[in-house]
């Protein structure tokens, strides 16, 4: 079988498995052509000159923007390949023992990379040409004016820098899967699977002693700043941050000892079902990946700040200053957009992708339960537990950031205007539910695929 063949038979096998990383692919290559095409849509025939002018202004901060935004994104595409090629490497290893070379294994990866970009490219484009028309809507909304033609609108500006930017992201990945391969020796890929984490987790006590110590340093970051404000600390605010973002990766690496520890003395609960398995693998989970979902946290906390306290200061700027601070409220309205729906399908995606991999790696074990009487109802049951647990945790304490970050950031919005924070807060949520809502759906349903496929 040639390279490409294989390569193209690998692809449609993964997509099976792991259709949420191509879906957040496509997704990040149609936001991103949505939030850099705000020039080429029709809405701009029907804008007077200063409102066209005012609209370029922001097209160039979004392309400015679309910087940062390509790191993300390319740091995500990056991390989602090193699961899969992590989960693979024992196929790789078959390659080499049925006498197939480390270089032709690494250009069939090179060949599944390009053809994995040129699809969520194109689809992506054309999803975002699609979507970009509920952008100009938009647009027409905050400039208030009325559209007399509407029709479809093509950026080739955008699409070029969507292929630039996902381009580089996808170059970078064919230049780590072939620097991985070259360096394997052919024991490490067949046992992959077998091999055990070197981080070894506290014990039970010091994670109760650490855990309280987190909630400690959390609520003094939260004091310092509801008591000195946004406005007027600067070094207040640093330490905050500081601590903030200390008290976080803290919590996150004592929870799951504190957790299990807790769940232990309700012997009712922890013996009910299969919970004595669920909250092992749980604990396994959270003990290696405190720093993932650490981060995931914090970028979920940005994120849901960005698009209440956003969306709420262009509305108090539109109710007060009306349509002569339309560039200024279309600006805030689609930075505070773009950064939150973005960082929103980074952490869900990253969540998801590692999720998915350690139900593959959980295989064996779900079919020993199984096989020791266990129905289906709990198999189905306890994974639905570890995929909630893993999800809400970092949603949970990174609302708890933002509630403390929103009533700090309402003296500032008030300063420019009477508004109600709290609608702007509860249309923020539905947005957040919804996308993150919708990845762990997608997550526990393809997860109790894998586990259940050939069973």
């Amino acid at each position: 079988m040639s390279g490409l063949k294989l390569a193209v038979r690998n692809v449609r096998k993964s997509y099976k498995d792991y259709g949420v990383y191509f879906l957040t692919i496509i997704a990040g290559v149609a936001m991103f052509y949505i939030f850099n095409s705000l020039d080429s849509g029709s809405v701009m025939m029907d804008l007077n000159e200063n409102q066209a002018m005012a609209l370029l202004g922001v097209n160039k901060i979004m392309s400015y923007l679309s910087l940062f935004i390509s790191a993300i994104l390319g740091f995500l595409i990056l991390y989602a390949n090193a699961f899969l090629i992590r989960r693979r490497k024992k196929e790789l290893g078959i390659y080499l023992i049925l006498g197939m070379g480390k270089g032709k294994i690494s250009r069939i990866l090179i060949w599944e990379t390009t053809l994995v970009g040129l699809v969520s490219l194109v689809v992506g484009v054309v999803l975002g040409i699609v979507l970009s028309q509920g952008l100009a809507l938009l647009t027409a909304k905050l400039f208030r004016v009325s559209v007399t033609g509407f029709a479809l609108a093509f950026s080739p500006s955008a699409v070029w820098k969507s292929a630039l930017y996902f381009g580089i992201a996808f170059l970078l990945v064919m230049v780590f899967n072939t620097a991985n391969i070259s360096r394997q020796k052919l024991i490490d890929l067949i046992y992959a699977d077998k091999k055990m984490s070197g981080f070894r987790a506290p014990r039970f006590n010091v994670s109760v002693a650490l855990f309280i110590i987190s909630l400690a340093i959390l609520g003094s970051a939260y004091s310092i700043i509801i008591k000195n404000g946004m406005l007027h600390s600067g070094k207040p605010l640093m330490i905050s941050v500081l601590l903030g973002t200390a008290g976080t990766f803290l919590f996150f690496y004592s929870f799951s000892g504190f957790f299990l520890k807790l769940v232990r003395r309700m012997e009712g609960v922890y013996f009910q079902g299969l919970n004595l398995f669920t909250l092992g693998q749980l604990n396994s989970r959270m003990n290696t990946a405190y720093v993932s979902m650490s981060f995931v946290c914090l970028m979920l906390f940005i994120a849901i700040s960005a698009i209440s306290v956003g969306s709420a200061v262009a509305e108090s700027i539109r109710s007060n200053y009306g349509a002569q601070e339309s560039s200024t409220v279309a600006g805030i309205t689609y930075i505070s957009l773009y950064i939150g729906i973005v960082f929103i399908l980074a952490c869900a995606s990253v969540l998801a992708i590692a999720q998915l991999s350690e139900a593959s790696d959980n295989r064996a074990r779900y079919e020993l339960l199984s096989k020791l009487g266990a129905s289906g109802k709990l198999l189905a049951g306890s994974l639905f537990k570890q995929v909630s647990l893993y999800f809400a945790l970092p949603l949970v304490l990174s609302v708890i950031h933002s509630v403390v970050a929103i009533i700090v950031a309402s003296e500032l919005v008030l300063r420019v205007g009477e508004v109600n924070i709290l609608a702007s807060c509860l249309a923020s949520g539905l947005l957040i539910i919804a996308l993150y809502g919708g990845y762990f759906l997608l997550t526990y349903f393809s997860s109790k695929r894998i586990l259940t496929q050939d069973r």
